[in-house]
């Protein structure tokens, strides 16, 4: 049986249900009339299905299993539909802290063949911002998140879809949720700031551990550098962890602890990096890293747009991230 006479069936049974049982073409529409979600577009179908299924399930469960356990035809809608499950987007992840700057900025793309690129953008790297140069730190806390969102499009030449911004504190919940992220020290290393008092070699780390140890920059060599390398090698530490968590779980602990825009699914987002077939993990090149802009302010990076764009669109061509854990400053 095709897939539009199933759902044929399903629209003729409710038509002689009671009057206050759900209409499928009102659910169906609904999912239907919905911009798909970048990677969810089976998620959504599934959803609409479970919905019409709970109120006639005598008549169309053997139906529904039917269709979802057989190999489709080359071309059918249903692989049509699964190949549609994932599609291109970008989303900016963002860790904040206390007074609303962004410490950490990561591009993450999610790309057609289901591999994921993060790519790192230093938080003091000069940039354009409304026809003025700027910290990239300070654009999220002063002018939101449209206008990061625009800012980090003209530097990578990268349309970005969605944002999500995460309390530095969520890492914590991260770590426990998945009972913990290895990672690797080159050496022993203290900050009092952050907290962080790590021995050398690899271990595993959780609670407030796994949160000193994406904060600390003070007593590290390169400073907010060695930072991000640290973020990077926590999130292919998670990464690889997924698989095997409670997606909805994790999504669940970090809630409370996440602003994103409107159309931004969670779990979509993490079951794209649960399922990722390859992983490229990058910092953007950068140039002088004291330059002093005219009117003061500190010393800041400096990047080359050209230059930037250029390895954005490099990064996927490069080895992938595996799964050992690199040790890191």
């Amino acid at each position: 049986m095709t897939y539009d006479r199933t759902e044929q069936l399903i629209r003729d049974v409710f038509a002689d249900e009671a009057a206050g049982a759900v209409d499928p073409r009102q659910v169906l529409a609904g999912v239907r009339g919905k911009k798909p979600r970048k990677s969810y577009g089976l998620m959504l179908t599934t959803a609409a299905v479970v919905v019409v299924v709970a109120a006639v399930a005598t008549f169309v469960v053997p139906e529904v299993f039917k269709r979802s356990s057989a190999t489709p035809p080359v071309g059918s809608e249903r692989q049509q539909e699964q190949t549609a499950a994932i599609t291109p987007t970008n989303v900016l992840v963002i860790g904040t802290d206390t007074a609303g700057y962004t410490d950490s900025i990561v591009l993450t793309q999610v790309a057609a063949d289901g591999s994921v690129n993060l790519v790192s953008l230093p938080r003091d790297s000069w940039v354009s911002s409304a026809g003025k140069n700027v910290r990239l730190n300070q654009i999220y806390q002063t002018a939101g998140a449209d206008a990061l969102l625009a800012a980090v499009s003209d530097l990578t030449g990268v349309t970005v879809d969605h944002y999500l911004a995460v309390d530095t504190a969520a890492f914590r919940d991260l770590a426990n949720a998945v009972g913990g992220v290895e990672v690797c020290l080159l050496s022993a290393t203290k900050d009092d700031l952050a907290g962080a008092n790590f021995p050398a070699g690899k271990q595993t780390i959780s609670g407030d551990a796994a949160l000193a140890f994406v904060r600390q920059r003070h007593n590290l060599p390169n400073g907010d550098l060695d930072r991000i390398v640290r973020l990077q090698a926590f999130l292919r530490s998670l990464a690889t962890k997924l698989k095997g968590t409670d997606l909805d779980k994790l999504v669940g602990a970090v809630q409370g602890k996440v602003t994103t825009d409107p159309n931004l699914d969670l779990l979509g987002l993490a079951q794209a990096l649960a399922n990722a077939k390859a992983l490229h993990v990058g910092t953007i090149p950068i140039g002088n890293i004291d330059f002093q802009p005219a009117g003061g302010g500190g010393s800041v990076i400096e990047v080359d747009p050209a230059q930037v764009k250029q390895f954005v669109t490099d990064l996927p061509s490069t080895p992938p991230a595996t799964g050992d854990v690199p040790c890191v400053n």
